[in-house]
């Protein structure tokens, strides 16, 4: 039995919920301009965060990782969604390759891969796992749940095309080969330059990719979308800010960060006034690469900045991978209003091409409504998205848990078009 929601919106949020159901003809007319003109990742989810009066997105992963998360009534929909985003890439592809993480000894990881693989597969594709790891040198055979097991190879390269060795002299060499590797080591000397499609590409992993740019697409997004709806634009996109030539460890551009974090808090409480807030403003400072919710603190005052201790200037200072954190992005903090079974919850949204095809919550049990819930200790819940979170019914009345989904639904999507701008500049 899955968990019932429960969030608390003020007024100003529900007029937005409601906008956005009343308009969806419209908006959805609007996506599919969008679409015409911008190619969707080939697949994407995107964090959200719902204040009760901001709903917006945190974040956007082009390497999404808990497609075992989703739940199962929305497998059809993700089936159609992989053979609309394959036939667009590589019409004749009939094999394909996934390249995995190195997280042989991860089991939630690792059941996200054959999640993923199942999706493939039953879109009509022959598939096979590979990976980078150097450390792997034979298939790998691994047990994932029961009756499940998923088998991990090697790649190597002839030419311009990689493949896995089947025999000595038989090799499987796939048309497409799908990333759910986000490259946050940099890119690998096997994947480049080759002929073979590669989804998403090299340029959009965390070596190279910056949530700065990200958020400056989403941005731009937001106004044309706002403009078109005659909404305050502020209610669905957080403030942001870059820094640059960080340093935690020796202190190094800490009075900017200070006088970036004091600005940003001032802006906010003005939008606090306008719409009678009560709640505490407050800032988040993320590593501008990278994932796994590494490289993340809270900031209520730009006092904090200045009296970080050793433990918390050594935790800024490294990400996925051992990567040096010399950039960040300052970030509006959102409060989430969301909870499940007394514990905090953020909704996370899955989309393969421009479908949205799931999403589950993510629970913290020891995390207060401020705090990042992409850390030790959370756990999902899959939640059956309805129909209506899709497109809702326009001859019958939606209850508000179906009106909040299609909402989240509208900006995971506007967070997809700017991630497609994003690859395209």
């Amino acid at each position: 039995m899955i968990p019932t929601l429960k969030v608390k919106p003020i007024s100003q949020l529900l007029k937005l919920e409601n906008y956005i159901i009343n308009h969806s003809c419209d908006i959805e007319h609007w996506f599919r301009n969008q679409w015409k003109k911008y190619q969707p990742p080939f697949y994407a989810s995107v964090d959200l965060r719902n204040s009760g009066f901001k709903l917006a997105p945190v974040d956007t992963n082009l390497f999404p990782a808990g497609f075992n998360n989703l739940c199962e009534t929305f497998l059809p929909l993700s089936i159609q969604a992989a053979s609309v985003a394959i036939e667009k890439i590589c019409p004749e592809a009939k094999k394909v390759m996934i390249i995995a993480e190195s997280h042989t000894r991860n089991i939630f990881y690792l059941k996200n891969i054959y999640a993923l693989s199942e999706i493939l597969k039953n879109s009509g594709l022959e598939v096979k796992i590979g990976t980078i790891d150097p450390e792997i040198n034979e298939r790998l055979s691994l047990i994932v749940g029961e009756n499940m097991t998923i088998e991990i190879e090697p790649i190597t390269r002839e030419g311009d095309y990689v493949s896995i060795m089947m025999g000595k002299e038989v090799s499987y060499q796939p048309c497409a080969i799908i990333l759910n590797n986000d490259l946050s080591g940099g890119e690998p000397e096997i994947l480049k330059g080759i002929k073979q499609n590669l989804i998403p590409p090299l340029s959009a992993g965390w070596h190279k990719r910056r949530k700065s740019d990200h958020f400056t697409q989403y941005n731009k997004v937001v106004d044309e979308f706002s403009q078109f709806t005659n909404i305050d634009p502020w209610l669905i996109n957080p403030y942001f800010e870059k820094l640059d030539n960080m340093n935690f460890q020796e202190r190094k551009g800490e009075n900017e960060l200070a006088s970036i974090a004091s600005n940003m808090l001032e802006n906010i409480n003005k939008k606090y006034k306008e719409y009678n807030i009560t709640q505490e403003a407050y800032v988040v400072v993320k590593a501008n690469a990278g994932t796994y919710g590494m490289g993340i603190m809270i900031i209520k005052n730009s006092e904090d900045v200045l009296n970080l201790n050793r433990k918390m200037r050594k935790k800024m200072s490294v990400i996925k991978g051992g990567g040096v954190v010399t950039e960040v992005i300052i970030q509006e903090g959102i409060h989430t209003e969301e909870s499940i079974n007394q514990s905090v919850a953020e909704p996370v949204i899955y989309m393969i091409d421009r479908f949205v095809v799931g999403g589950f919550f993510r629970v913290h049990t020891n995390k207060e409504k401020d705090e990042n819930l992409n850390s030790p200790g959370m756990h999902f819940i899959p939640q059956p998205f309805e129909t209506s979170c899709i497109m809702p019914d326009q001859g019958r009345p939606c209850d508000d848990e179906a009106n909040r989904f299609y909402a989240y639904g509208v900006i995971a999507r506007l967070a997809l078009i700017a991630a497609a701008r994003e690859l395209q500049e």
